[in-house]
């Protein structure tokens, strides 16, 4: 197997050249390290991660009514109206769920019984799709159903993490904890989110019915208009663009009968965003221009970080490979003379650099676990999800941010890269010297 031949090369190099194997892989570490920093944080951003396991097939669909004059009502979302006669007969949808778009609500405390220690709590509210749409694990109980959003019931779901610190246990399910010393009944309590996932990460889930302030959700004139924000489950094989087409008949006949009911013009946009639109939108561009060649253009200013990272240490380990080399070349004279092809020394070269790389990239990988580990819970850090003004204490952190074949494929292709930057142009340097010139080189 020459593969196992390589890597046997490999080790004896390092066994040979401890210093220069150790910095080698140090200074790869570093450079991986880096690189793979950046894409953790694109990942985590985008990736398919508990429970926002669907977030390639996951569209926001916001709304935007203006005047003629262009004066804006008000309202960034959709009615409880408009999310009843528009979506949902959908056939492009496979589930539909509309919650306030307000992110959090802060002004909130919880304790199990009252004089029981009081713990602030971040809430969301939203309807019982949301748990559909999102793969919650439940580890007690079940969410609230279309009757209690109905009927504004104060029935909750809360996550572990806020049931430990109530010092609660389990069986929480059919008890009550207060809200702002108000009763509130648990019906089910998930697995934590982490804070870094912004679109479902909370400590209590609630029907966006129950709170006074939440009562005006509907507009005056504009009866479409509210505070909801939709969330649509596309069916798979469904497009953004066919969802598009299908929400067109409803706005141009909603449009139509505003203007007969109030005797005014008025302009309707609807927002159609992708996961990826949300969260990664460098240009600019418009909502509804999400295509593949944007998809693309957003991911470049990344990669193209990503691939100065590796470039900068490339430069310098490249040095070091040359100087290297140039201590082999009376070896690769002698190989050469006995038949040896350049073509083939080059391949052994390159693979042999490949498995320290791969060590380093080892190395690194784990180190950029460690690195966000150590960063999670700094501003700067949650800045990159747009998490540095809310009261967040401690962010926990979940496998599946880390490990996934997408970003195994990303630190391999990351260590090849370097690999063939360091390694390819010193050995073709060195491989292209005379047989006799080498022969005569010195060791």
């Amino acid at each position: 197997m020459k593969i196992l031949l390589y890597v046997r090369q490999a080790f004896a190099l390092i066994k040979e050249d401890k210093q220069f194997s150790f910095i080698y892989i140090a200074g790869t570490a570093v450079a991986i390290a880096s690189a793979m920093v950046v894409a953790l944080v694109l990942h985590i951003r985008m990736g398919n991660i508990y429970p926002e396991v669907n977030r390639d097939r996951t569209i926001y669909v916001g709304s935007n009514f203006t005047r003629s004059d262009g004066e804006y009502i008000g309202y960034s979302g959709y009615s409880p109206q408009a999310v009843e006669e528009m979506f949902s007969k959908l056939e492009c949808a496979e589930v539909v769920s509309a919650g306030v778009n307000n992110e959090y609500i802060y002004n909130f405390t919880a304790c199990k019984e009252v004089g029981k220690q009081e713990v602030p709590v971040c809430i969301k509210f939203v309807d019982p799709n949301f748990f559909r749409l999102y793969e919650f694990k439940f580890l007690e109980g079940k969410p609230y159903n279309e009757e209690n959003l109905k009927n504004a019931d104060r029935c909750i779901v809360i996550t572990d993490a806020l049931a430990k610190k109530l010092q609660a246990g389990s069986g929480l399910v059919e008890q009550t904890i207060l809200l702002n010393y108000l009763p509130y009944r648990v019906v089910g309590v998930v697995k934590e989110v982490s804070p870094l996932l912004q679109e479902t990460s909370a400590d209590i889930y609630m029907p966006y019915t129950v709170q006074d302030q939440w009562a005006g959700l509907q507009g005056d004139k504009v009866s479409y208009a509210g505070s909801l924000e939709v969330r649509v489950l596309l069916k798979k094989g469904y497009t953004r663009e066919m969802l598009m087409d299908e929400l067109e008949p409803y706005r141009a006949k909603y449009l139509s009968m505003l203007k007969s009911t109030t005797g005014e013009d008025w302009n309707w946009y609807i927002q159609v965003r992708p996961h990826w639109r949300k969260v990664l939108n460098y240009f600019g561009e418009e909502v509804n221009d999400a295509s593949m060649t944007d998809l693309l253009a957003n991911l470049s200013i990344p990669a193209l970080f990503m691939l100065l990272l590796l470039l900068l240490p490339a430069i310098n380990l490249s040095g070091m490979v040359s100087n290297q080399m140039e201590a082999r070349v009376a070896e690769m004279g002698i190989r050469k003379a006995f038949g040896a092809k350049k073509r083939v020394l080059l391949n052994e070269v390159i693979q042999e650099n490949l498995v320290l790389t791969l060590c380093g990239g080892i190395v690194g990988y784990l180190l950029s676990w460690l690195f966000i580990t150590a960063v999670r819970n700094s501003a700067v850090f949650l800045l990159l999800f747009n998490r540095e003004e809310d009261p967040v204490e401690n962010v926990s952190l979940q496998l599946d941010m880390f490990f996934t074949p997408t970003l195994f494929l990303i630190a391999f292709v990351c260590c090849a890269v370097l690999n063939l930057m360091a390694a390819l142009i010193p050995a073709w340097k060195s491989l292209k010297k005379p047989i006799v010139e080498s022969l005569n080189q010195k060791k």
